[in-house]
């Protein structure tokens, strides 16, 4: 396996669609972005992360989210409650499973993913482990190169089976 080759899929579930919103969960999965998508996973990331603790480093609750989730399915909601950590725990978990290098990032929009992940490292005084220039956007790819889907697996709205299913789809587009 290539290292340059190596690429990450980024999936966050938040209480709010702006920039500096509180993130409940982190899923990600490294990928060779050589393989296609019936085998490119080579690792993967996922936590739960305290609201309240975002709330106190400055992050945002939308009461339009919060009525949203709460017409999602209550095992989804769960998820996000179970096994919470502190916002700096949880990014530096992150950090340390990314590794020393930058690579390329993948997040869901251009604005949301990639950069509330990046505005949380912030949030805590810290600086997120890839530089500006490997952000990459699936939604735009997605939008560009419009094929069938995969068969969905997993759970709706678990962060880390969120970023294994685009991870798929993208790779199909990329192969295609």
């Amino acid at each position: 396996m290539d290292p340059k080759n190596i690429q990450v899929m980024l999936d966050l579930e938040t209480m709010g669609v702006e920039s500096n919103s509180v993130i409940c969960s982190i899923g990600a999965v490294k990928f060779d972005v050589r393989r296609g998508p019936d085998d490119p996973f080579i690792d993967e990331f996922y936590t739960t992360i305290d609201a309240e603790d975002c709330a106190n480093n400055g992050l945002v609750f939308s009461q339009t989210t919060i009525d949203w989730w709460k017409k999602q399915p209550k095992e989804v909601l769960a998820q996000l409650r179970k096994d919470t950590v502190p916002l700096r725990t949880a990014l530096e978990k992150f950090t340390s499973w990314f590794g020393p290098r930058s690579l390329p990032v993948w997040g869901c929009g251009a604005g949301f993913d990639n950069v509330l992940l990046e505005n949380a490292y912030k949030a805590i005084g810290e600086v997120r482990p890839w530089v500006p220039w490997d952000d990459r956007c699936y939604r735009t790819v997605k939008n560009l190169i419009m094929i069938t889907p995969p068969k969905r697996e997993g759970t709706y709205h678990n962060a880390l089976d969120d970023a294994r299913y685009q991870t798929k789809h993208l790779l199909m587009m990329l192969h295609s």
